[in-house]
């Protein structure tokens, strides 16, 4: 068996991206938690609860330029969601 015809540059480009994502997310734990952990008073909380939220965003964007996704189709459907789970008329 040829293992090198089950090896694509995609592949390999692909299991680059998940490790610089995987390297990113375990850099971005060590800092909140020690920020969290070691930090005295409520200061270094609230400055990694702002870097979450920055990664988070972050995180976000980067996936949706990386994917190339369709935000109007996602704005569609999260609005149906919002419809069918907040919808305050009720008939009887």
């Amino acid at each position: 068996m040829d293992y090198m015809n089950l090896i694509s540059i995609k592949l390999v480009f692909y299991a680059a991206i998940l490790l610089v994502l995987l390297g990113y997310w375990v850099f971005n734990f060590t800092i909140l938690y020690h920020l969290a952990r070691f930090g005295i008073g409520t200061q270094p909380k609230k400055i990694a609860a702002i870097f979450f939220l920055g990664l988070i965003c972050l995180f976000f964007a980067s996936t949706v330029l990386f994917a190339g996704l369709d935000l109007n189709s996602l704005k569609d459907q999260l609005s149906g969601l919002l419809k069918l789970f907040f919808n305050t008329t009720y008939s009887l």
